[in-house]
């Protein structure tokens, strides 16, 4: 028994496919510099990269761009970047913070509660905060806040 595998290119489909895929879109906080020294400067550090990686291919990614209008590209991209530094604060400062003591978290991982760590990502974080709900009341013309009760380890990550 013999088979044979015939492989063909399909250059129309493959011209229709890339057309459905969307823009590329290349980055950083230097809005003087030309595509060239754009697409170097992502393409540099691997942390960098690392932390691009986080915003793409998310419901808030910089891919596939709907966007028609170049400032409003640059806009989210600048929206984005802030997101972003406030994702790498929040971890640099956990991390940092239990460093000296040498201590870890547990009960960061939803489906696993004795699994600890030293090094929490940001996502892991906030994924532990949010059970917490705020609710604003107003009764007898005074707006009450109601904070729903933290459980140990959202208290921890809120000392922290």
């Amino acid at each position: 028994m013999s088979l044979a595998v015939e492989v063909y290119r399909d250059d129309e489909a493959v011209a229709a496919r890339k057309r459905e895929l969307g823009w590329q879109v290349y980055a950083c906080n230097d809005v003087g510099l030309g595509l060239a020294d754009v697409v170097w400067a992502y393409r540099g550090p691997y942390r960098i990269e690392n932390d691009w990686s986080r915003r793409k291919g998310r419901p808030l990614g910089l891919t596939p761009m709907s966007l028609q209008d170049e400032q409003r590209m640059q806009g989210l991209v600048h929206v984005l970047s802030l997101g972003l530094r406030v994702l790498t604060l929040v971890e640099w400062v956990v991390r940092e913070r239990l460093k000296p003591t040498g201590a870890v978290l547990r009960g960061v991982y939803a489906s696993q509660a004795g699994r600890k760590t030293s090094t929490p990502s940001a996502e892991l974080l906030l994924d532990a905060m949010k059970t917490v709900h705020i609710s604003v009341v107003e009764a007898g013309g005074q707006e009450y806040a109601l904070l729903s009760p933290l459980t140990d380890v959202q208290a921890k990550l809120l000392e922290l």
